[in-house]
């Protein structure tokens, strides 16, 4: 068996004002993606994917589930019950397996959003997927909604974004 080694990057303080309004973030994404592709390849980082993969899931919940989601953190059970609604599709085959990691990327960038938001906090990266840093503990968000998504129950968002307050 291989050795793991966990590589995390520096924490970087969040750039985005994530006080704004969903139409203020989204209008900001817009304008940062028209400059990226203008010739400005280093405003892209991760922090600015989050934020893309946040806003496509605000969509991706309005189109399937017929809701409205904000980043607030009174969304954060409303968040479990549409991860778990998505898992059960995942794992009866109603989604297609393939489609999970897409799910995966988008529910971690509002959830990242949402703490970022609410808690606070930097962005990290690392070779298992992005996450937050809160007061010097690094939680990683990708994975908890990718285990959750696997149809781990122990997994939920809401204990976990509980744990994460009282850092």
């Amino acid at each position: 068996m291989a050795d793991f080694e966990l590589k995390v990057g520096p924490v970087e303080a969040c750039k985005i004002d994530y006080s704004k309004s969903i139409e203020e973030l989204t209008a900001y994404y817009d304008d940062l993606a028209k400059k990226i592709a203008g010739g400005q390849p280093e405003l892209a980082n991760g922090e600015f994917m989050q934020l893309g993969y946040a806003l496509d899931f605000l969509d991706l919940v309005k189109r399937v589930f017929n809701m409205d989601l904000n980043f607030e953190e009174t969304e954060i059970p409303k968040l479990d019950q549409i991860i778990a609604a998505l898992s059960q599709a995942i794992l009866t085959k109603k989604i297609p397996p393939e489609a999970g990691g897409d799910i995966m990327k988008k529910a971690s960038g509002f959830l990242s959003v949402v703490i970022w938001r609410n808690i606070g906090g930097g962005f990290i990266s690392s070779n298992i997927g992005y996450g937050v840093n809160i007061n010097g503990t690094n939680a990683f968000v990708y994975n908890r909604i990718g285990r959750r998504l696997q149809g781990d129950a122990s997994c939920d968002v809401t204990s976990f974004y509980e744990e994460l307050k009282k850092l």
